[in-house]
């Protein structure tokens, strides 16, 4: 799904996203430009300049933009994000994108465009119904999902999620191998803390992959058939339940292969979270938890994670 971009206009296509009466939501694929604080829509690329929008709105200095995150919206996985007008909450109009590089960018681009203000609003609905148009909704149904609304206070960007706070803490690390081209490094022990180790201190692979981050990104979210081809000790593995956008409960169970003889097979039952940075690096966090739609499996142990474990992919 192609984006085409420069300093002053922004295009595309996105998944316009609604919800019918019953509250389910679905999507539709409209293309929108986005040029001089407006933001149009069209169901197929424009031929002209002078082509007339299905919709159109107003992106001006009181529009702010929040990443919603990832979200499954009929078996199609979209990058979801929310503009909303800080005067009125309810007015608000969510998209999606296809890849989580593309959402990004738009999000920028929003960004850039409310900050630079835009347009008199008065002016803009000289000639329209003020009952038929407001300045930011593009229209269609008047009913307000109340159930969806969201506390815009607790959802910044910018806020650090508690899952992260051991990672980005600071600590040596020691070198101790090299495989398959992986640096393996395990976390050193600080004598003068007073903490005691066990026998099984923190460990870190550090390696290159040939390829954008995006797309290992979505490689590491899978649990599909295909992560067995590059995971040797993943058997299969299913999301247990949707938290949010960022968030969610997934199944793995293991291979009993790499384990030694006579060891049951084992399965983890994790809380994955996973955030981009504005440096376009991936961070994805796991952390043992327990969740009652997924007890313990009979023929598996269930194995427990000791710390938060991760994964960061940075852009070279």
């Amino acid at each position: 799904m192609g984006t085409s971009e420069s300093e002053e206009k922004m295009e595309g296509w996105l998944y316009l996203i609604r919800s019918n009466r019953i509250g389910l939501q679905y999507s539709r694929k409209r293309y929108f430009i986005l040029e001089d604080h407006h933001l149009k829509s069209f169901k197929s690329v424009p031929i002209s300049n002078n082509q007339d929008p299905v919709r159109s709105a107003i992106i001006d200095s009181c529009i702010r933009v929040m990443d919603n995150g990832r979200e499954s919206i009929h078996r199609k996985v979209l990058f979801i994000f929310t503009l909303y007008n800080t005067s009125n909450h309810n007015d608000q109009l969510k998209l999606g994108a296809t890849s989580p590089e593309e959402a990004a960018r738009w999000i920028h681009f929003f960004q850039e465009a409310a900050l630079k203000g835009g347009p008199d609003v008065e002016d803009y609905l000289v000639g329209c119904s003020k009952s038929r148009w407001l300045p930011f909704r593009f229209g269609g149904s008047r009913r307000v999902n109340h159930s969806s609304s969201i506390d815009w206070t607790l959802c910044s960007s910018t806020q650090t999620d508690p899952v992260t706070s051991d990672v980005i803490a600071p600590s040596p690390w020691t070198i101790f191998g090299c495989q398959n081209g992986l640096r393996l490094f395990k976390e050193a022990k600080d004598r003068d803390s007073g903490v005691k180790w066990d026998d099984h201190p923190a460990i870190m692979a550090v390696g290159v992959v040939d390829g954008p981050s995006e797309a290992i990104f979505q490689t590491l979210m899978s649990l599909g058939p295909l992560r067995s081809e590059w995971d040797f000790c993943f058997y299969k593995g299913s999301v247990v339940e949707h938290l949010d956008g960022h968030t969610d409960i997934i199944h793995k169970q293991l291979y009993s292969d790499w384990l030694p003889w006579g060891m049951k097979q084992r399965d983890l039952l994790l809380r994955r979270y996973w955030r981009r940075e504005d440096s376009g690096t991936y961070v994805i966090l796991y952390h043992s938890v327990f969740h009652k739609k997924c007890p313990p499996q009979k023929g598996y142990v269930r194995a427990c994670l000791k710390s938060n474990v991760g994964d960061m992919l940075y852009h070279l």
